[in-house]
């Protein structure tokens, strides 16, 4: 079964058609972080909708490099076909491009050739973790802040000179800045703010918060907004976890809320603001992180930027608005309002999966809420700065740095191995391992350079 029947795809071609539109791209991210695609004709659409485009059932064991790996037993041939179908739930899903006049973006899904659950697909992993949260009488909110560093295409030089945080430094970059503002509000992205952000040349723009399958494709749609308006102005955006050995590195630190009856079911009386289930939200969290952050910084590059100083989530505790804590509290309070409570991974950024974050990060929440977790105290201090005594004293622990440390973690995750199923978590491992391989076989500033422009 396909979306289409939500629509009128009759009617929605004609528009896209009477607006310029030629081409349809369909859009999904592999289990990389890298966004794939199709592009059809727009006279097309009406037949897509319905039996999708075929891609190679590969795509699934793609690594980083674009090597493909055979060493998932389930995908361990070059034969197969999946079909790659448009996501039309409502009229508004296809998006007419702003910064790529006479092309649309939609988003996709995988199924089998027959037409059933294919179980290498990521979208369907999170709307499971959606629907189980509503089963247990939740709706999630979710959005994501987007750090990326700006060159200019040319000859590599930063877009701007700082200072950071500095109107001086968006100054330098104004004409991309409007350009981009105008763009995500006409492909229907909504953000909080745009600023300069700590790194060389880096910015960032936080997307307002959104259901989870919205949030996921709103990240995907951002990325492709900013990519299309840097090159308008003769600039190249880098959203890669560390574009080089010196700069600060890019997060895209995950925000989630819990909404019960119409209210934060996060906030309440207790410490911090918080009640019985946002206390608990948070031990799910901080308990399932080494599983967690294998899949939500999941690269040879993210392993490289997590490094205690650089508010990368280096060790694995919490804290109130702490921002070298993996996970961070930002409470509600008088002036923001009680609704605004929400909990922040900073371990997470543009190699993961966004639809594969976010059904981890909700699964490990709500896992600390089915059963009651205790939180443990927050920390509020630079743990980076501490000695391995005063750690162990606090039960605090280094996330993991090497491939060999992140695929244990993986491996003994029964949460995330529920949550992906056993063949897609398999393909994922291969992933890892093959991009584990090509690293070991390069140095660190090649490694990096692979990794700057594909994300």
């Amino acid at each position: 079964m396909t979306d289409s029947k939500a629509v009128d795809i009759d009617h929605l071609t004609h528009t896209l058609r009477d607006r310029n539109i030629v081409g349809v791209t369909i859009g999904w991210v592999d289990n990389n972080g890298i966004v794939r695609s199709r592009t059809v004709p727009t006279s097309e659409l009406t037949a897509v909708a319905h039996r999708g485009v075929g891609i190679t059932a590969v795509f699934a064991v793609f690594d980083s490099h674009d090597g493909i790996t055979f060493a998932h037993d389930g995908l361990s041939t070059p034969s197969g076909d999946v079909r790659l179908i448009p996501v039309l739930d409502s009229a508004s899903s296809v998006v007419a491009l702003a910064g790529q006049p006479g092309l649309a973006w939609v988003h996709g899904r995988q199924l089998s050739a027959d037409g059933s659950a294919w179980p290498y697909d990521q979208r369907a992993v999170l709307e499971r973790q959606v629907q189980l949260a509503a089963d247990a009488g939740f709706e999630v909110r979710a959005g994501f802040e987007i750090e990326f560093a700006l060159t200019r295409e040319s000859d590599g030089i930063s877009a701007h000179r700082g200072p950071a945080y500095s109107a001086n430094a968006l100054r330098d970059v104004d004409d991309f800045v409007v350009s981009l503002l105008h763009a995500l509000s006409a492909n229907g992205v909504g953000i909080g703010q745009i600023h300069a952000e700590y790194g060389t040349s880096q910015l960032e723009i936080a997307l307002a918060p959104l259901d989870p399958l919205a949030a996921a494709d709103a990240q995907v749609l951002a990325r492709q907004t900013i990519h299309s308006a840097a090159k308008t102005h003769g600039l190249r955006a880098s959203f890669a976890p560390l574009p080089s050995s010196s700069s600060a590195g890019n997060g895209w630190h995950l925000h989630t809320s819990l909404v019960r009856d119409g209210r934060n079911a996060l906030t309440g009386e207790g410490e911090h603001g918080l009640s019985e289930t946002g206390r608990s939200y948070i031990a799910g969290l901080v308990r399932e992180l080494a599983g967690l952050t294998a899949i939500t910084a999941p690269s040879s590059g993210s392993l490289l930027r997590r490094r205690p100083g650089y508010w990368a989530g280096a060790f694995g505790f919490w804290g109130v608005e702490n921002r070298e804590a993996a996970v961070r509290l930002v409470p509600g309070s008088p002036l923001l309002g009680p609704n605004h409570t929400n909990v922040e991974l900073k371990a997470c950024d543009a190699s993961a999966n966004p639809y594969l974050a976010l059904a981890v990060t909700i699964a490990a929440g709500l896992s600390g809420v089915a059963d009651g977790a205790q939180l443990s105290p927050p920390i509020q201090e630079d743990v980076g700065g501490w000695d391995d005594a005063q750690r162990d004293a606090a039960d605090i622990s280094p996330l993991a740095t090497t491939h060999a440390r992140q695929r244990e973690n993986l491996l003994s995750s029964a949460l995330v191995a529920d949550v992906l199923g056993e063949e897609l978590l398999g393909a994922f491992i291969a992933c890892r391992d093959a991009d584990a391989a090509w690293a070991e076989s390069h140095t660190e500033d090649e490694l990096l350079e692979s990794l700057r422009w594909i994300y």
